[in-house]
């Protein structure tokens, strides 16, 4: 074989292995942007339910929906925020606002850290009923 030829099989074989990690790449982010979309979606609905049942606390229809979004994040939410979501609901859940308002800011900075959302000094915070 020529030197060209050798040159030319060797760059075709450079060509494509370069095209495979490229895609394999390609493939990578674009499945970790769709998971962290997912989540952003999953997070949302959540908080949704979460606040139309501190509205509503009495009301089934509001808890059928917190739980089915709480069940939901326990497929696609972070190991972290799991644990974060369980502890304010054991130990926060119908407690003084205070002790509540802690654990509902843990758990919000979990999700934000599971988010990949940096935050310096995130206040804490509370849910606040609409005026009916």
């Amino acid at each position: 074989m020529t030197t060209e030829l050798i040159i030319s099989i060797i760059g075709a074989i450079t060509a494509i292995g370069v095209s495979i990690v490229g895609a394999l790449l390609a493939n990578q982010n674009s499945i970790v942007l769709q998971t962290k979309k997912l989540k952003e979606e999953h997070y949302v609905a959540y908080m949704e339910a979460l606040h139309q049942l501190a509205g509503e606390n009495h009301n089934n229809e509001a808890t059928k929906k917190y739980v089915f979004a709480r069940d939901k994040l326990l497929l696609i939410a972070g190991e972290d925020v799991v644990k974060k979501m369980i502890r304010y609901e054991e130990e926060a859940v119908g407690k003084e606002n205070d002790l509540h308002d802690t654990y509902l800011t843990e758990l919000i900075k979990t999700i934000r850290k599971d988010l990949k959302i940096v935050d310096r000094n995130f206040p804490k915070i509370y849910l606040k009923k609409a005026n009916k």
